[in-house]
């Protein structure tokens, strides 16, 4: 269980879990009606059950998720608000409407990651976002490179730069997934991270910067929670300007664009299970 994160003062931070999925990796026991976030693993936890257990110490969680599967949230985790997407249209507009929503009420920091990864050890990711946490208030975007222990051509990497304070270092570059010769070479120099997909920034900090590089986008999320239909604890985004968002990850539509990006290196036991292979290799680590 994730320790207690007070002292590092982490009780400020909004947890944004991302929870879309269309069915499509691990088919067929994960499907378009019960995506991969939702499935059992070993010892009868989903993946969205274990990615909340792991910020069990912050606020409620923010849960981000199709609206199909709003009723699929609500059985497996204790959400503070569920915001439901009409379609997919990848992770920037997803994340730019819980920024839009968090703004609203003040420049919460967001701990935004996937609902369908592994990690060993949670305290190191809180322990990593403590040391993330004077950045991220003073306007950097922060993301996690996991230390690398493979030349793995399944993940994306990203080179660290020059040193800054409390073990973060400047973004010289993010690169696509490598050929193998290319990924060891990655791994001798010791520069080089897997891109985890989890970032740290402040609401805001992240709608000045979708603004920047990528207007429409910015514009029409903030529509699509202006317009939202309320219920209880969710929120049912608008359909015609959700769909109107440009269908962009939030590392081609943002963080690849922009200069004032930091990552932590991270060893936290971290796995992107999004194969068979990946499954069965996080199983026999048990």
């Amino acid at each position: 269980m994730p320790r207690d994160p007070g002292s590092a003062d982490l009780s400020a931070i909004v947890p944004v879990i991302l929870a879309g999925g269309r069915g499509r990796r691990l088919w067929p026991l994960s499907t378009a009606a019960r995506p991969k976030p939702f499935l059992k693993l070993p010892g009868g936890k989903s993946f969205l059950q274990k990615t909340v257990e792991r910020v069990a110490g912050l606020k409620a969680p923010l849960i981000v998720c199709a609206a199909r599967h709003r009723a699929l949230v609500m059985e497996q985790a204790q959400a503070g608000e569920i915001i439901c997407e009409p379609e997919p249209r990848g992770t920037a507009p997803a994340i730019a409407a819980a920024a839009h929503l968090l703004a609203a009420r003040g420049d919460p920091l967001m701990l935004v990651m996937p609902s369908d990864h592994a990690i060993r050890e949670p305290d190191i990711l809180l322990d990593a976002a403590s040391r993330g946490l004077r950045a991220a208030q003073a306007g950097i975007l922060v993301t996690f490179g996991v230390t690398p222990h493979a030349p793995s051509v399944h993940y994306g990497y990203i080179k660290a730069g020059e040193a800054l304070e409390n073990g973060l270092h400047r973004i010289e570059s993010f690169v696509e997934k490598p050929g193998r010769e290319t990924a060891r070479a990655y791994l001798r120099s010791g520069s080089y991270f897997w891109n985890s997909g989890i970032f740290l920034f402040s609401a805001k900090t992240y709608l000045a910067r979708l603004k920047r590089q990528q207007a429409e986008m910015h514009d029409q999320a903030y529509k699509s929670v202006r317009s939202a239909l309320r219920r209880n604890n969710s929120v049912f985004l608008d359909r015609e300007s959700f769909s109107a968002c440009p269908a962009l990850s939030i590392d081609y539509a943002v963080m690849e664009r922009e200069a004032e990006c930091a990552v932590i290196p991270v060893s936290m036991g971290w796995r992107d299970l999004g194969t068979w292979l990946s499954l069965l290799a996080a199983a026999m680590e048990r």
